[in-house]
C-alpha cells in the first residue's frame, strides 16, 4: 500500500482546498462550509495555516465568506466558491472603438 505524504506544500494545499470545493459542487452540494469541516475533508486538523490559506483564497477572488452569529456561539466564517461563468472569465471587459466621419476619436470600455 503506498503511503500518502502528509506534508504539502502551501500551493498544493490551496490546490486540495479548490479541489475539494468542486467536488461538493459536482456532488450538488452548495451550502457555505466552515472552515473546521474543509480540514476534515481534507484529512487535516483546523489550525490557523487553514485560516490563513483560506484568506488568501479569497484575497485571490476563489472564495467569499460570511460572518454569521449562531446563538450562544462564536461569530462562525461559512466559505463558498465564488462561480465565475466562462463570460465573464474570459471576457470580463468590451472595448468599444468611437469613430467619428471614419476617424477614431475616442473608446470606451464596458465592464461585463
Amino acid at each position: 500500500m503506498k503511503r500518502l505524504p502528509k506534508a504539502y506544500s502551501r500551493e498544493k494545499r490551496k490546490d486540495q482546498i479548490k479541489g475539494q470545493f468542486k467536488i461538493w459542487l459536482d456532488n450538488g452540494d452548495e451550502q457555505p462550509k466552515t472552515m473546521y469541516r474543509i480540514a476534515k475533508a481534507l484529512g487535516m486538523s483546523p489550525n490557523a495555516r487553514i485560516y490563513s490559506m483560506l484568506e488568501e483564497l479569497i484575497l485571490d477572488g476563489y472564495l467569499t465568506c460570511e460572518a454569521r452569529d449562531q446563538s450562544g456561539r462564536w461569530t462562525t466564517r461559512f466559505y463558498y466558491p465564488v462561480v465565475k461563468s466562462l463570460i465573464t472569465e474570459k471576457y470580463g471587459k468590451r472595448r468599444i472603438v468611437v469613430k467619428h466621419k471614419g476617424v477614431v476619436s475616442g473608446q470606451l470600455e464596458l465592464a461585463l
